[in-house]
């Protein structure tokens, strides 16, 4: 009787360290510069001239950006919370921290073109840290398919802009 009741409490408070991490989580993704450790692409080009009509594009393209990041973050862990698979877990914890980089250099290229991030950013990361959670409950396979899915359409989706961005401000940032 005492094993059952020490393996519930061991679990439960495994539960809990896990939901600390995921409001860190939440917080750092939300409140605070994301850091990078890697070179920002592009960095190194010159500034094109842009017209304002060219840098509110450019910035509005990067916001929208900047909310895939966001969400992609909140995705993650998400399903790094309900994942029942250590290294499914620890998979899905590395793409968080690979987007990271990407918030940082999105981040980075808002702030250049003088712009703002989106004032919703805590909805659309509440919606798709949902999502995330729903995703990793039907279970590892659905896991990590859902984030193999997900990266396809997010580089379909930013090909896209990417190209509109190069065109535009002759300065892209790769993700």
């Amino acid at each position: 009787m005492y094993a059952q009741f020490y393996r519930d409490e061991v679990r439960t408070m495994i539960n809990i360290d896990k939901l600390i991490i995921g409001f860190d989580g939440a917080l750092r993704t939300l409140l605070t510069p994301a850091q990078t450790l890697r070179s920002v692409p592009g960095s190194e080009l010159p500034e094109a001239e842009l017209t304002d009509i060219e840098k509110r594009l450019s910035c509005a393209l990067m916001r929208v950006n900047h909310v895939g990041e966001v969400c992609a973050q909140a995705l993650y862990q998400g399903q790094g919370l309900t994942a029942r698979n250590e290294a499914v877990q620890q998979t899905l914890m590395q793409a968080a921290r690979e987007e990271t980089e990407h918030l940082a250099w999105t981040e980075r290229r808002i702030a250049e073109l003088g712009g703002r991030k989106s004032l919703l950013n805590p909805l659309w990361y509440g919606g798709s840290f949902a999502i995330g959670v729903v995703a990793g409950m039907l279970g590892d396979k659905w896991n990590l398919g859902f984030l193999a899915e997900t990266e396809h359409q997010v580089g379909a989706h930013l090909a896209g802009h990417l190209q509109l961005c190069l065109i535009m401000t002759r300065r892209a940032v790769p993700l």
